[in-house]
């Protein structure tokens, strides 16, 4: 029988982060899908261990890390599911997270991502996710991150964008919009493909009855040299491909942008981060005339108004003071 839902997880060098993930997916309430783990070169057991305890998962191995966005797109390509459902190997599922995160996309025939509540792991009583937000100069967090999970996260309703560590996707979004950017590595790459889908027509929502744990940035963590330089890089091409022209120049957007990107590589140089903003800016130099053409076919297909995004972005308000608190 053909799976209703295609679970797809990245993982490199996870072992210690399987048992509680995967384990968690026999208890599931829904019982038609198939786990696909995408596996980054990892040198720490992790096989094994899947090949022992869970030999029903599906492995895909890759020679070396290639990064989120493209574990999780050679997961997709295999996947014969309807639905895809993306977790992060750091995560515990609720045992009716599946089921309610393929309801929701069933009942709503607009909606192309389905955003799950994430709660901490260790504190489950606090909101690590309730969908994500972006700001009009880029900044892109998590709705309610640390916040206590009480009624103002426990009504559902639509998201402009959702976290690829807990979401589902209709497959409809990868055959028209396309795949997550590779380009990318990890970090903005589900901001990134969230965009070019609600610029097609595509709307998000937010399911806070699909429960998952979350350990924030457990692998992330480790890297920190590396964090700071995907997550400047990645919010400017962001920037660069997605944001439309009429938007930027509205509200002196354009110069915000600008003196917040300054602010951040001053903020990355007095904390000890040298390389990562200077790197970062010559990787967005050098790829220039991609990024450009990247937004000329990305802005060509868009569908919807100035307003409906305008609904979404958060304003960012620019002071002195907070500019020069570096």
């Amino acid at each position: 029988m053909k799976s209703l839902v295609s679970v797809v997880i990245p993982n490199w060098n996870g072992k210690h982060l399987l048992k509680a993930c995967l384990g968690s997916l026999r208890s599931q309430a829904l019982k038609n899908f198939e786990v696909i783990v995408v596996d980054n070169g990892s040198n720490d057991g992790s096989l094994d261990f899947i090949e022992k305890y869970f030999p029903t998962v599906r492995i895909i191995k890759l020679k070396k890390n290639y990064g989120f966005a493209k574990a999780i797109n050679e997961g997709i390509k295999v996947a014969k599911g309807d639905y895809i459902t993306l977790i992060n190997n750091d995560t515990e599922v609720h045992s009716k997270c599946l089921y309610y995160l393929v309801q929701t996309a069933k009942r709503h025939p607009k909606v192309g991502f389905v955003a799950a509540k994430m709660l901490n792991f260790y504190k489950r009583n606090i909101i690590d996710s309730a969908g994500d937000y972006i700001d009009e100069v880029g900044h892109a967090n998590n709705i309610g991150l640390g916040r206590a999970d009480d009624s103002n996260f426990n009504t559902p309703g639509y998201a402009f964008l959702v976290t690829g560590g807990g979401c589902l996707f209709k497959r409809v979004i990868f055959q028209k919009v396309g795949f997550f950017d590779e380009n990318y590595f990890a970090y903005f790459e589900d901001v990134d493909l969230c965009l070019r889908a609600q610029l097609q027509g595509f709307k998000g929502w937010y399911e806070p009855k699909a429960v998952i744990y979350h350990i924030h940035k457990a692998t992330s963590a480790k890297n920190r040299d590396l964090l700071e330089y995907l997550q400047f890089r990645n919010m400017t091409q962001t920037i660069i491909k997605d944001f439309p022209t009429s938007i930027l120049l509205k509200r002196w957007r354009w110069l915000k942008i600008i003196l917040v990107n300054l602010n951040t590589i001053f903020y990355q140089l007095k904390n000890g981060y040298f390389w990562p903003p200077i790197l970062a800016d010559l990787w967005i130099i050098f790829h220039l005339p991609y990024l450009l053409k990247e937004r000329r076919r990305i802005q060509k297909s868009r569908k919807v108004s100035d307003e409906y995004i305008e609904s979404f972005l958060r304003e960012k308000e620019i002071t002195f003071w907070g500019l020069s608190k570096v």
